[in-house]
């Protein structure tokens, strides 16, 4: 009996699912499907040979896993191909559309390949790829000249252009950083590999490219993408959360905000043990809530580390704060509020929220003298009511309703004749 389409779904299920994990049970997420129509790139390529350069950049897709569609992607027509994979010139400068210009003018030239065991010209290619730190030029002959198939994703930048490879070389020679020369080499385990190029100064991206392309630990096996971005924020948070937990209590309370493309960003820093909650606010008519009330959707962690879901989103948070509170040295409670309008109509990838974060701490914080006065000032930077979002808090619940070991200290005191005693 063929399967009934749902004709309506639930915002609680969209918001969790954001298109990724196919939670209402169809073989596409039909929103993001009409943000792919309606996005449609115009421009096609109209023949199978191309000569262009790769920014450098890679995608591997996971429908189908072992056997999965991963290819290199080429900037046909461009005179600077490295702003095409580079989020941190993007941040604060491109628009929404300019973003979704940019991005859906590559293509993404690939093939079917068996990730556990990737061989051939292709797979080849798309590892000098993921190992150049700059761009390389190919010859790509296509099987057909590709056609406009717009990607979005909450966790993947977007693609506009697919093509199917029938022969591909790379005629540039990739410059591979002398330290990531090293580690393909002697192949450490993945997390050790990760924490040493991010050491080697390499950042979060390039990592992420040659996490994926089956170039860092002892099996080489190709990852999806979407699997290695939260998989080298997952790595890298708990490397910093190993050292934060061990460290000092900020000395004030701290709020920070910042707002791009339409994701409004605030963050409540408090001294307390490290604990951490991202509430996730979509505000009415945004992508996954169109309805007339907005939807929230939580995900939290206490001092042990162990987030109550697993989202990509969450992960893109918890790594550039905690990068932050391990460079100041100190352990903190963090709340971090994204509210999401209208306004961010497709999804562009995770890479909006790590540099929102990355760019809000870097800002100078308010300091307020109580978590009463703190709720003031979220409340005037938040578009929401801030304190039906704090009421069901779990660890807003934890930073007012707990008693510290001081408190008893001075109980003590009290009573024993101390200040205040008898």
């Amino acid at each position: 009996m063929p399967q009934t389409p749902l004709t309506r779904i639930s915002p609680s299920l969209c918001t969790k699912c954001k298109g990724a994990r196919r939670l209402c049970g169809l073989p596409q997420c039909p929103l993001l499907l009409r943000a792919a129509q309606q996005l449609k790139v115009a421009r096609q390529l109209a023949k199978r040979e191309v000569y262009s350069p790769t920014p450098p950049s890679i995608l591997v897709g996971e429908h189908g896993y072992p056997n999965v569609a991963a290819g290199v992607n080429i900037a046909p027509a461009t005179d600077n191909p490295p702003l095409y994979e580079d989020p941190k010139a993007w941040w604060g400068k491109l628009t929404l559309e300019d973003i979704i210009r940019l991005r859906t003018s590559l293509v993404h030239s690939a093939a079917t390949i068996n990730a556990a065991k990737p061989t051939g010209r292709l797979a080849e290619a798309l590892r000098e790829a993921a190992l150049s730190a700059k761009p390389l030029y190919s010859e790509v002959l296509y099987k057909k000249p590709p056609k406009p198939r717009p990607l979005l994703d909450p966790i993947l930048k977007p693609v506009g252009l697919r093509g199917t490879v029938e022969k591909i070389e790379i005629v540039d020679n990739p410059a591979i950083p002398r330290k990531v020369d090293q580690i393909v080499e002697e192949k450490p385990p993945a997390r050790e590999a990760v924490e040493e190029l991010r050491r080697a100064g390499l950042d979060t991206y390039y990592i992420q490219r040659v996490f994926s392309a089956a170039l860092l630990g002892k099996t080489p096996r190709l990852v999806p993408t979407r699997w290695s971005i939260t998989a080298v924020d997952k790595i890298l948070s708990d490397i910093d959360l190993n050292r934060v937990r061990t460290r000092p209590q900020i000395r004030d309370i701290e709020v920070y905000h910042t707002e791009y493309l339409g994701n409004h960003y605030t963050i409540l820093l408090a001294p307390a043990p490290w604990s951490m909650e991202m509430i996730e606010a979509w505000l009415p008519h945004s992508v996954w809530v169109p309805g007339e009330k907005p939807h929230i959707y939580r995900v939290y962690e206490y001092w042990d580390g162990k987030p109550s879901d697993m989202d990509g989103g969450y992960y893109a948070i918890r790594q550039p704060l905690l990068q932050h509170l391990a460079a100041r040295r100190r352990q903190a409670a963090a709340i971090v509020i994204r509210e999401i309008t209208p306004h961010y109509y497709a999804p562009v990838g995770s890479w909006q929220i790590r540099e929102s974060i990355r760019n809000a701490l870097n800002t100078k914080p308010l300091k307020p003298r109580s978590l009463q006065e703190a709720e003031k000032i979220l409340d005037k930077l938040t578009i929401l009511p801030i304190k039906p979002l704090l009421r069901t808090s779990p660890i807003y619940t934890l930073l007012t309703k707990q008693r510290h070991i001081t408190d008893f200290l001075q109980h003590t005191s009290n009573k024993s004749g101390g200040p205040g005693g008898t």
